[in-house]
């Protein structure tokens, strides 16, 4: 049964603020109430301000009603099986006792972001830079920015903003419309918007597949044994372990010895992939051991900036500087090269090895085959020829 119940807030200073703690299925709920008391007129039994409080009238009011509200508000999530957390339970709240202004977009955002803290920081920096893109939008437009205003002029409006003005790719105004409607839909969900026009097909996400450089096999065999020193070396073997393990650069700092386990008599790493927070468990080849034996199990620490740039140098020492397009441009593909190169090719790799997506995946973090198969950069060889293997030959037989 959910109960909700206050408690004050450092309860040995002499003015404590009084929070909520609503407990349900296992979780809690801790909500500022913004009201406080001093510890001497809190009475720990009733979980109230004491009889002879001064305004403990009032005060005890406008705690029974936030306990009546949360439980409405959980007990209704209830009836209609809505997904609970939280965050949802505290916006929900937030908006019964009149704390966000349904009105403003702008502000509303903000909280949006603040309130996702599973997320981490790349993608909040991501949200920030959406945000602002909106922000800077409404100045330059003059087109004033609220729930009811994200329509299908506004769309048209901002893809040109975005794409004209800007002069940003397809891909980022994908990215920003995609950002619109997770707020909306978030907003939709706990009733402060009521405007659907962003549901529309014409309101899409756009997208383009762009090619990115990765290294083939031979390539990584070519960096791998190239003689390198300093920081060049140190780039090209964190830059090979994402190429082996497909990992990002955020989980590297995770390899350790304590992070190796044997099973089935293959070693694996096991960690909690950072971007996701999910757990995975990746095969470990003998190169990859090589590595770590290189450096007894403790890895250097090299900045994403430091390895972008010295890859660029180990990938030139190890002849990997044949003509590719870019942007159509001609330039030499090391150039080209940076720290994501290294999962990419992992991902393409594996692929084109015909290693099954959903083991690929599994290890990417992608959700959906469709943004995988946008992920890799080169597709199999389709041998037509292999349907006709389906039938016995007897039955190919042409007469």
């Amino acid at each position: 049964m959910p109960n909700a119940k206050f408690y004050l807030k450092n309860p040995k200073d002499k003015e404590c603020v009084i929070r909520l703690f609503f407990n349900y299925s296992g979780n809690v709920l801790k909500y500022s109430t913004k009201l406080s008391c001093k510890q001497n007129q809190w009475d720990k039994k009733r979980h109230r301000l004491k009889s002879q409080a001064k305004g403990c009238a009032e005060l005890n009011k406008i705690l029974n009603n936030i306990e009546e509200t949360i439980l409405d508000i959980y007990n209704k999530l209830i009836v209609n099986k809505s997904f609970i957390n939280n965050n949802i339970l505290r916006d929900k709240l937030d908006i019964e006792l009149g704390r966000t202004n349904k009105e403003d977009f702008f502000e509303y955002t903000l909280h949006y972001i603040d309130s996702k803290e599973e997320l981490v920081t790349s993608t909040k920096r991501d949200y920030k830079q959406c945000f602002n893109t909106i922000k800077e939008f409404q100045k330059h437009s003059k087109y004033i920015v609220t729930f009811d205003s994200i329509n299908l002029n506004f769309y048209e409006k901002f893809k040109s903003y975005v794409l004209t003005t800007k002069k940003h790719s397809k891909n980022t105004f994908g990215k920003r419309i995609k950002f619109i409607k997770s707020v909306m839909n978030y907003a939709t969900e706990l009733g402060v918007n009521t405007n659907l026009e962003y549901q529309k097909n014409r309101f899409k996400v756009l997208e383009e597949k762009k090619k990115h450089q990765y290294l083939s096999v031979d390539e990584v065999n070519q960096l791998k044994d190239v003689i390198l020193e300093g920081k060049e070396d140190k780039a090209r073997d964190v830059f090979l372990l994402f190429c082996y393990l497909g990992i990002r650069y955020g989980d590297y700092r995770q390899i350790t010895r304590n992070n190796l386990s044997l099973k089935s008599g293959v070693y694996h790493l096991d960690i909690l992939m950072n971007k996701v927070k999910s757990p995975i468990s990746i095969p470990i080849d003998n190169n990859t051991l090589s590595i770590l034996k290189k450096w007894d199990y403790k890895l250097p620490y090299i900045s994403n900036s430091d390895i972008n740039k010295y890859i660029k140098k180990a990938c030139l020492k190890a002849g990997i500087d044949e003509n590719v397009m870019e942007n159509e441009t001609v330039k030499k593909k090391y150039q080209l090269i940076s720290c994501h190169t290294g999962r990419r090719s992992f991902a393409t790799n594996g692929y084109i090895s015909n290693v099954p997506i959903r083991t690929l995946m599994s290890i990417t973090g992608h959700k959906k085959e469709s943004t995988f198969y946008n992920y890799v950069q080169i597709k199999r060889s389709n041998e037509l020829k292999q349907i006709l293997t389906i039938y016995p030959n007897h039955l190919r037989k042409v007469s």
